[in-house]
């Protein structure tokens, strides 16, 4: 379903990123490599991490013990017949603009409450 080269995870063990081929069955979705298969997961319980470089990469949500704790990241355009099934994308809340007004005027409370 997916280009291997433009898919990858980065598992909890090796820590190395990967090439994976990645297969929808209904909302659940599993993960290939050659001689391994990942368990079934459920499209809803991932989380959109941000951006990495290229690739907008997705974790599971957290909260429970026994999940692992990989990324995985779609390197350019996510394909289309998944990117309905995935969450969207977001904007962070304040921009990098946002937060540097928010640090002037601390810096302001600061020096004028100390004067």
């Amino acid at each position: 379903m997916s280009d291997p080269a433009n898919v990858w995870l980065i598992d909890d063990k090796s820590a190395l990123k990967r090439p994976v081929r990645i297969e929808v069955i209904g909302s659940t979705f599993l993960l290939y490599e050659p001689q391994w298969r990942s368990d079934a997961f459920y499209l809803e319980d991932l989380v959109y991490r941000g951006k990495e470089g290229q690739s907008h990469v997705f974790g599971l949500e957290d909260g429970f013990k026994d999940r692992p704790k990989w990324k995985l990241g779609f390197r350019g355009d996510i394909p289309p017949e998944i990117s309905a099934l995935l969450p969207q994308p977001k904007s962070p809340l304040l921009s990098n603009i946002g937060m540097l007004i928010i640090a002037f005027l601390c810096l302001g409370i600061v020096y004028f409450a100390a004067a």
